[in-house]
């Protein structure tokens, strides 16, 4: 379809921010559309992926009228088909030169049947002539195409049981089935094969819904899901719940088809996940009892569904762990506990009990951690060292006690750490969790419908029509849409513990495409797989890619189908990148220390007196300067005046008492002893002492004078008839 681009410039500068380095903030940019050329754009796109570079997206869809997997070069803008018809559910290497999918087309002369299969294309060889026909003579060039879903140590393609046709084979999961060097990919078998046993002409019998891994350098084929113990040769998992027979893998039905991705709707789940080291790999199990270890007395059915882990880098004897479930048998307080079996009534104190009630409310018989079956993308997601797990649960946790009372529950997403030395409790994290006990309410209890984790394992993006997160770790901390709309893209920072809302139109508000017309309150978006799907970050964890039927999202997007049409659903790939800080010293300048301020004195006295025992009184005078101190002790006394008249008569009048001077040569304390003159000293014998004012003036040439009084007291004390001498010598009187 052709249409006017949006500038290549605005991807350009988005990866270009995505490689920078600099702080990390939970702040998404602009959204850029990435399933399109300078010249057209697809007329739809599924199941995008982009590889750990950020130069490259993969994406399953129609571009310029011709279906199958495409890869876009984000930098140069250039769109190239990675193969055609019916290839679908792309992964990526981490450079993008290599891409693995799913087909039934036969690419390579070993694959003569019609069953679907996996490959890998190898983007950096161009022809594919010399892949099928007749061996070509002479030298021969390099096919592009390499068959994953063969025989081990053989090119030639597995066998599968008659009838299987074009629905049964081998299927790989998009985004996750692939290592970071493109040599390893994961995949599981959907229809009895000789993946394990008997090869042609002997009749294939491998039971169907087996998990393994190709070597691509080795041409080694690797069975991981096993029976445990595996002793000897490896065992592939089987066993009959009712009329199904069930593999190792969950199915909804119990067998996966290969069906074209529906319109306007999630595709079914499929598959497993290798971590980017190719170390580990993850899938939903049934059979479980089988693969993993279980109390002794616990009675595990067939179709028991947790999601199942193995280190296959340690060996055909590495064991497979289960990442989460009902009971925790390894847990080292359950065995040292010898407990055989779980109680009905799960309890967080029982050291064997696990985080989920695996349970319904009305059935003691264990159902698994997962039950609802198609909608949601439920294959588990590793980090790059494989050792963290994100995954999806519909069961409910044991801690939410009575759990609204009911006994169907959407889908929340989790991580679980795979580090030894902890309990299945202890390595859990919620991310999500319902709202409300209304189960048709989408608001709180949409279901989380597919989700992806970054390679260092801090974040996980998550796709959602929910609106309402309960949890308060991680914290959402953007602005929710305010009625459910379309599924829109989410991500947890498991550092930050934050949760962000990272989709929105170009105009602001949610995702949104045309749509009937219905009444208030009701959802328009009647599919619940209708918006975001497909999750995928970038090495750093800077850049996301994802699909979504959304028509706003970026300005421009012209491939959305008329109203009503079923022709296709107008989906695309796109890529948002984080904001992303750059980190930079900042300049610091500190100013010098002021100067020390003059230090003059302040121009007052201070003054302090002690009284001694020998009648004298102690001056101690704080001075600004040099200057003359003048000390003089005033008081009032009775004096009797002379008369011609006899007797004449008395009356108080000022002396002074004692005097002292004194010249300091600078400021500082300046003492002065005070005596008082012989005519006054007898006073102060006298009882309470003798009582005086102490006037100071201190002069000094060129400044005001300060003048300055006090009160002091004179006390001589001495023996009893010093006393008495006193007493009668009080009774006088000063004559003047």
């Amino acid at each position: 379809m052709s249409r006017r681009p949006a500038p290549v410039a605005v991807l350009t500068a988005l990866i270009a921010l995505a490689l920078a380095g600099g702080a990390r903030a939970d702040v998404f940019g602009p959204i850029a559309l990435a399933s399109e050329s300078p010249a057209q754009q697809a007329e739809y796109a599924h199941d995008a992926v982009i590889s750990s570079n950020g130069r490259y997206v993969a994406f399953d869809g129609s571009f310029a009228g011709r279906p199958g997997v495409w890869r876009r070069n984000l930098l140069s803008g250039a769109v190239e088909q990675v193969a055609g018809g019916d290839a679908e559910r792309p992964s990526i290497s981490a450079d993008g030169r290599y891409i693995s999918f799913t087909t039934t087309a036969a690419l390579t002369r070993g694959d003569s049947n019609e069953s679907p299969d996996v490959y890998v294309r190898d983007m950096e060889v161009q022809s594919a002539q010399a892949c099928v026909g007749a061996e070509p003579e002479g030298e021969v060039p390099p096919c592009p195409f390499t068959l994953v879903s063969a025989a081990d140590g053989s090119e030639e393609g597995l066998s599968y049981e008659a009838g299987s046709g074009s629905a049964y084979g081998s299927l790989a999961a998009g985004r996750t089935a692939i290592s970071a060097d493109g040599r390893q990919v994961a995949f599981i078998t959907t229809a009895v094969s000789d993946l394990v046993g008997p090869r042609p002409p002997l009749v294939p019998t491998t039971p169907a819904m087996q998990v393994a891994v190709r070597d691509l350098d080795t041409r080694t084929t690797q069975l991981v899901s096993v029976v445990a113990p595996a002793g000897g040769a490896p065992q592939p998992v089987s066993a009959t719940e009712g009329a199904q027979t069930l593999g190792a893998a969950y199915a909804p039905g119990g067998q996966q088809r290969f069906t074209p991705v529906d319109i306007y709707g999630s595709d079914d789940a499929w598959g497993a996940s290798i971590s980017a080291d190719g170390s580990t790999v993850a899938w939903l199990g049934v059979n479980v009892g089988q693969q993993a270890a279980f109390l002794p007395g616990e009675t595990v059915r067939a179709n028991y569904t947790e999601p199942l882990w193995r280190r296959i880098s340690e060996g055909p004897s590495a064991p497979t762990l289960r990442v989460t479930g009902g009971s925790d048998p390894l847990n080292p307080a359950c065995v040292a506990s010898g407990e055989s079996a779980l109680p009905i009534k799960p309890s967080l104190s029982d050291p064997c009990q696990g985080p989920f009630d695996t349970r319904t409310l009305f059935e003691a018989s264990p159902q698994g951690t997962w039950k609802n079956g198609t909608v949601e993308d439920f294959v588990p997601q590793l980090s790059a060292d494989g050792y963290t797990v994100a995954f999806l649960a519909d069961a409910p946790l044991v801690l939410l006690g009575s759990n609204f009372e009911r006994t169907t529950f959407a889908s929340d997403a989790y991580v679980a750490d795979m580090h030894p030395g902890l309990t299945r409790g202890e390595a859990l994290r919620p991310l999500s969790r319902l709202a409300s006990g209304v189960t048709q309410d989408i608001a709180t209890n949409g279901p989380i419908l597919d989700l992806a984790i970054s390679a260092d394992g801090t974040q996980v993006a998550f796709t959602s029509k929910r609106t309402v997160f309960a949890l308060g770790v991680p914290a959402f901390v953007s602005t929710p849409a305010a009625v459910p709309g379309m599924s829109e893209l989410f991500e947890a920072d498991l550092d930050d513990q934050t949760l962000t809302r990272v989709t929105q139109g170009f105009e602001g508000g949610a995702g949104e495409h045309p749509h009937a017309t219905v009444p208030s309150g009701e959802d328009p978006y009647r599919n619940i797989g209708d918006g975001a799907l497909s999750p995928s970050f970038t090495g750093d964890g800077h850049t996301l890619a994802f699909s979504s039927t959304a028509d706003n999202l970026v300005f421009g997007d012209g491939n959305t189908p008329p109203l009503g049409s079923e022709a296709f659903d107008g989906s695309d790939a796109f890529v948002v990148s984080r904001v992303v800080f750059s980190s930079s010293t900042p300049r610091q300048y500190i100013s010098p220390p002021p100067p020390a301020p003059a230090l003059s004195p302040t121009w007052a006295l201070f003054v302090t007196a002690l009284s001694r025992r020998d009648g004298t009184v102690v001056l101690r005078v704080l001075v600004p300067g040099a200057g003359v101190l003048s000390v003089s002790a005033r008081a009032s006394l009775l004096v009797r005046a002379r008369s011609g008249r006899a007797g004449g008569h008395s009356r108080l009048a000022p002396a002074t008492v004692a005097t002292r001077r004194a010249a300091p040569a600078a400021a500082g304390q300046a003492t002065l002893v005070l005596k008082l003159a012989p005519r006054y000293s007898p006073l102060a014998a006298r009882r309470g002492g003798f009582a005086a004012t102490a006037k100071l003036v201190f002069a000094a040439a060129g400044r005001r004078t300060i003048r300055q009084q006090i009160e002091v007291s004179f006390r001589r004390v001495g023996s009893a008839a010093s006393r008495n001498r006193l007493r009668h010598a009080g009774r006088g009187t000063a004559q003047r």
